[in-house]
């Protein structure tokens, strides 16, 4: 049977680590990747905002008009499972995130005529074990690291041949922003073993990846589960040694500390970068918002990062029209 698989990719840069994570399991299954006449579409899907539903939707409608099997994974098809399945015939499956393990066999079966229940959604913040030694991922089976036998494995496959590539530094999150619904689908907060991330961004180096781009629902959480706050500001110098630039992603402002702001600004190599989402200056309006802060808090935090370094980039989001908001 031939096993010829499109595998799409639509929202965040997380979930193009996830898409080149799911590469790998399939390649070392024996899928071949192709654009031409696949025999399945796999789409990982977003469903975050109503923009990216849409789109996601609107996606597998027209994977599904291609002839080939139609199956929806990501964040979409984890956060409404049979309730997607239901309203999209047009999707031959409906995979959650715990499927990924065993995605070949499902597609084995898709592509067979079988059916595969549709994912029935949970509170995946339940699911978090009371150790923190539990929380760790289980080692994934290895796709190859050029010189470096013996260590940690890297489970991933390259969709590109970009010079800058994502690395997933954690998943999940603690935080429970009101507006916010990734907690429930993504999981709690869980902090990757450093030794993954160094092996992994090493096997990046020797794909011919510049820039590392860290990624995760909330970098600056990112150890907290692993007994030490302040390990991102370890790590970021070590990362910075293997690759030319580092660049951090999704910090949350409430957290922010000044040793990973002299971090961000004065390590070679490290982009004087931050990624944070204010979401609003009122303080009573982030209230409601469930989050921390305010506008004095705010401005003397970005007066921190100028002092260290005049010339640092800053990038936020805003929401506007929040209930409450005058």
């Amino acid at each position: 049977m031939s096993r010829r698989l499109s595998l799409v990719t639509l929202g965040c840069a997380r979930n193009e680590v996830d898409s080149e994570e799911l590469a790998g399991r399939l390649d070392a299954a024996g899928w071949e990747l192709t654009d031409e006449a696949p025999d399945v579409v796999v789409v990982n899907t977003c469903g975050f905002v109503e923009s990216a539903k849409k789109d996601s939707i609107d996606t597998l409608l027209a994977a599904g008009d291609t002839g080939a099997k139609v199956v929806a994974v990501g964040c979409l098809a984890e956060r409404y499972g049979k309730e997607l399945a239901d309203q999209l015939p047009e999707a031959d499956a409906v995979l959650g995130f715990d499927s990924y393990a065993d995605l070949s066999t499902h597609l084995q079966t898709v592509l067979a005529g079988g059916h595969i229940e549709a994912h029935t959604p949970s509170d995946r913040r339940l699911l978090l074990p009371i150790s923190p030694v539990e929380r760790q991922e289980p080692a994934a089976f290895s796709v190859g690291i050029p010189g470096h036998a013996g260590g940690p494995t890297v489970l991933r496959k390259r969709l590109d041949d970009s010079p800058v590539a994502p690395l997933k530094l954690a998943s999940g999150c603690d935080r429970r922003c009101s507006f916010c619904a990734i907690p429930s689908f993504r999981g709690a907060f869980v902090s990757r073993r450093p030794s993954d991330v160094i092996a992994e961004a090493r096997w990046l180096a020797d794909h011919g990846v510049q820039e590392l781009v860290l990624v995760s629902e909330n970098s600056t959480s990112y150890g907290k589960d692993l007994g030490d706050l302040k390990l991102l500001e370890t790590l970021l110098p070590e990362l910075a040694r293997i690759v030319p630039r580092v660049r951090l992603s999704y910090l949350q402002p409430a957290e922010m500390r000044p040793t990973l702001v002299e971090v961000l600004t004065r390590t070679p190599g490290v982009a004087p970068y931050f990624d944070m989402s204010f979401q609003h200056s009122s303080a009573s309006v982030l209230r409601r918002m469930r989050r921390f802060g305010g506008t004095d808090a705010f401005l003397t935090l970005l007066r921190q990062v100028r002092d260290l370094d005049p010339e640092a980039g800053v990038r936020s989001n805003v929401i506007v029209g929040f209930p409450g908001e005058n």
